[in-house]
């Protein structure tokens, strides 16, 4: 027994010896830095300052690099680094300076230096960490930019109704040949209505993946008498909304009308009508075209215009007395009574009025729909204050005063010669009453009146696109997604702070921040503390998210 226990103890002797020998080898070996990662940033404090370095060149004894500071700025400042391994120490030196401490580390890895450094008699514990950034989501900013391809599906079928037609591409001819041309179908569908479809053409954000997008309806000016949902103008705009984001539609509807006030009037009814029933069957269809009911947005030029304007503000009670029966003539029936007769109820949330009217200014307290307008002040088609519309082509006074003696404009003058002190239609209320009335009932206006400006301001006398058509464009996509994202998102910097930073702006479901060339210490939400760095000509900050609503957003500061 007493010969194991002495077993025992001399091989515990014997292990406590080879330990202490390890600890004498190990003593005497220089620290080794090869475990610190190049392509990284390290970050920790020191004496009560927070560091950043980044070595760039690494031997088992030496390490040169970086280490950047902020100094009460948003850019950090820079110093060249030098680490040199001692045995059991590192002598760390900034811009050739030696710092008063001697660094001991523990542990050298690939996710951290541990250690403690001197100073004076004191001994203090210090960590740098490899700098991880912040969990980062990337999101597109929506509706700021084309950005997908567009699918097109034409002639999609919305309603049936009876009526003269529903297309008539403008031929750039004058209203004279024009009128005179469909004379004959006017005397007789004016006895027989026929039953027209009712298409629109659908443009789509191809690859776009937003579970809910806004509707836009585009429709066709001509003085209820002319025009195509396919003209060049309106092909463009769709195209442009659908590569924002938006899906649009643009839509035919019933033309045509008798010579009188009343008939004319009816025509523009027949219009909303349809556009009505146009804007029930794409909400019917809400899902399959992934379109956010509560971001419906209408446009048009003209008698496009109006039709814009009565879909988003007349109601039944507002209906002109010529669209109600009487002994003579059948009542055109309600707004929504376009087959099919879908229920979908909406509101609107702008209107592109673009040179437009209305025959009654109270409607405008119906919705609180917010308009945009561009309108000439010389207008001689459809009035920018308060006259006859459509004068200019129908007004039998200017018919026989004007120079034309071709047939058509012979047969047009004998049609339309009604008694001088009649006008051939009912006096409207342009854009600058419009714009008047909704500022004064609460709703978001903005009017652009072009001085000097006739009709139909976004093409030229041979309807060629002119500049001022992009001004449109770029005007009214601005005004729409205000409407959609009302305070938007902006990175802010703090004037007694300088590395801090706020996002500023609407409410946000979901928020992530990310950095080009430079640091972010810590982020909480809507704040961010952020160190530059200054090597780099090009210092970006990001924020990406998503409001509240839904809409995604991307916004940078370049620095």
């Amino acid at each position: 027994m007493a010969a194991i226990k002495k077993y025992i103890f001399d091989f515990g002797f014997l292990i406590l010896g080879i330990i202490a020998i390890a600890f004498l080898f190990a003593g005497c070996e220089k620290v080794d830095l090869s475990g610190i990662d190049t392509e990284s940033y390290y970050i920790g404090q020191y004496n009560n300052n927070t560091y950043i370095i980044k070595l760039d060149a690494i031997t088992k004894d030496k390490a040169t690099g970086k280490c950047y500071v902020a100094e009460n700025s948003a850019v950090a400042t820079e110093k060249q680094l030098v680490v040199a391994a001692a045995r059991k120490k590192c002598v760390v030196s900034i811009d050739g300076v030696e710092i008063p401490c001697k660094v001991t580390p523990r542990i050298i890895a690939n996710d951290s230096i541990v250690g403690e450094y001197a100073l004076g008699k004191e001994m203090h514990d210090f960590q740098f960490y490899k700098y991880k950034s912040p969990r980062y989501k990337h999101y597109d900013d929506q509706f700021s930019a084309e950005k997908y391809k567009v699918e097109v599906q034409k002639d999609i079928v919305y309603g049936n109704a009876k009526g003269f037609w529903s297309y008539n591409p403008d031929k750039n001819e004058t209203f004279a040949k024009a009128y005179t041309d469909k004379l004959g179908d006017l005397l007789k569908y004016n006895l027989s209505p026929r039953d027209i479809d009712l298409k629109l053409d659908l443009y789509l954000p191809q690859n776009d993946t937003s579970k809910q997008r806004p509707l836009l309806m585009l429709i066709h000016g001509g003085a209820f008498f002319n025009g195509d949902k396919a003209s060049e103008a309106y092909i463009k705009w769709s195209k442009h909304f659908a590569a924002l984001g938006f899906v649009v539609a643009s839509i035919n509807y019933r033309m045509g009308f008798l010579p009188s006030a009343d008939q004319i009037d009816c025509a523009g009814y027949r219009a909303v009508q349809d556009a009505h029933a146009a804007m029930r069957f794409l909400l019917h269809n809400a899902a399959k075209y992934r379109i956010n009911t509560d971001w419906i947005f209408v446009g048009g030029t003209s008698a496009g215009a109006i039709t814009s304007l009565n879909l988003a503000f007349m109601r039944n009670q507002n209906r002109p007395k010529s669209t109600r029966g009487t002994l003579l003539k059948s009542d055109l029936g309600n707004i929504e009574s376009v087959s099919p007769q879908y229920t979908e109820k909406f509101s609107i949330k702008a209107v592109a009025n673009m040179w437009g009217a209305v025959h009654d200014l109270n409607m405008i307290a119906n919705a609180k729909t917010s308009i945009i307008s561009f309108h000439g002040d010389a207008d001689n088609i459809v009035p920018y204050g308060y006259d006859h519309p459509f004068n200019d082509v129908l007004d039998p006074v200017k018919i026989a005063l004007r120079n034309d003696n071709s047939a058509e404009a012979k047969s047009l003058k004998s049609i339309f010669s009604l008694p001088l002190n009649r006008a051939m239609t009912n006096k409207m209320y342009g854009s600058s009453m419009i714009n008047s009335a909704a500022k004064s009932k609460g709703n978001r206006s903005k009017l652009f009146t072009y001085p000097g400006g006739g009709h139909s301001l976004h093409v030229d006398k041979n309807n060629n696109l002119v500049p001022y058509f992009y001004f449109i464009q770029d005007s009214v996509t601005a005004f729409f997604v205000e409407e959609l994202i009302p305070n938007p998102i902006r990175i802010q910097r703090d004037n007694n702070n300088p590395i801090c930073y706020t996002a500023k702006g609407g409410s946000v479901s979901e928020i992530y921040w990310k950095v080009e060339n430079g640091i972010i210490l810590e982020t909480n939400g809507r704040q961010a503390k952020i160190i530059l760095l200054p090597s780099a000509e090009r210092k970006k900050i990001v924020v990406s998210g998503r409001y509240s609503n839904g809409i995604y957003f991307r916004k940078e500061s370049v620095f």
